[in-house]
């Protein structure tokens, strides 16, 4: 009979848990995202569009004291982010702090698919005359990772895919799991930089992020 009386309980339990694990919601595609990544705090989340077709949920989460430390001087733009300068988003993607980028599929396609739609967002956005060599090295790691840590080796719908910036080292990971670090400033910036400058291709993590480092600050 006690077991029988806590069924609810545990069933309340868990359902407040799965809240407390997927905290905010990227509105267009439902995906889920947690209110921190290995201590870093959530400060936006967007969606990854291509033509009519929802690609990716995107969530960025920044190192809480050194992004205060890089961006205090912006605190005054809370009351009117409309008149943040571009400066902000140049700082947010050059500043040393650490951030993690979190994107998770709602709609499946190919690991090769994916490897390439990044890596070719990420090439015009190199500085010039730097080398392409860390986006292939980029681009293999997704492809090593999909195909041992993602189900049938593919990018499908579910699957997650995390990219930690830290100083210059680019480290990758698959549905949670290790796949490698590629060692090039350039490559992080024009990463990040595919998400923040002007042409973004998320206009929704861009706004998001801009609203939430202003409120933490």
């Amino acid at each position: 009979r006690a077991t029988t009386a806590m069924t609810p309980l545990r069933s309340l339990l868990l359902l407040l848990l799965g809240v407390v694990a997927q905290a905010r919601v990227e509105p267009s595609t439902k995906i889920g995202f947690a209110d921190t990544q290995s201590g870093q705090p959530l400060v936006g989340v967007g969606v990854r569009k291509k033509g009519p077709i929802k690609v990716y949920g995107v969530g960025l989460y920044v190192d809480s004291m050194g992004s205060k430390m890089s961006l205090s001087k912006y605190k005054k733009y809370k009351e009117d982010q409309s008149a943040l300068p571009k400066s902000f988003f140049e700082d947010l993607v050059c500043g040393g702090f650490g951030k993690t980028l979190v994107l998770k599929m709602a709609y499946g396609v190919t690991k090769e698919k994916i490897a390439g739609a990044l890596g070719d967002s990420i090439k015009p956005r190199l500085p010039a005359g730097s080398s392409r060599q860390s986006v292939v090295e980029f681009e293999q790691l997704l492809l090593d990772g999909c195909e041992k840590y993602a189900k049938d080796g593919r990018a499908g719908a579910g699957t997650c895919f995390t990219f930690g910036v830290r100083g210059s080292n680019l480290g990758v990971e698959v549905n949670g799991k290790k796949v490698g670090v590629v060692h090039s400033k350039p490559l992080c910036q024009a990463l990040l930089n595919c998400y923040f400058d002007a042409k973004t291709v998320s206009q929704g993590l861009r706004d998001t992020c801009a609203q939430g480092i202003l409120e933490m600050l």
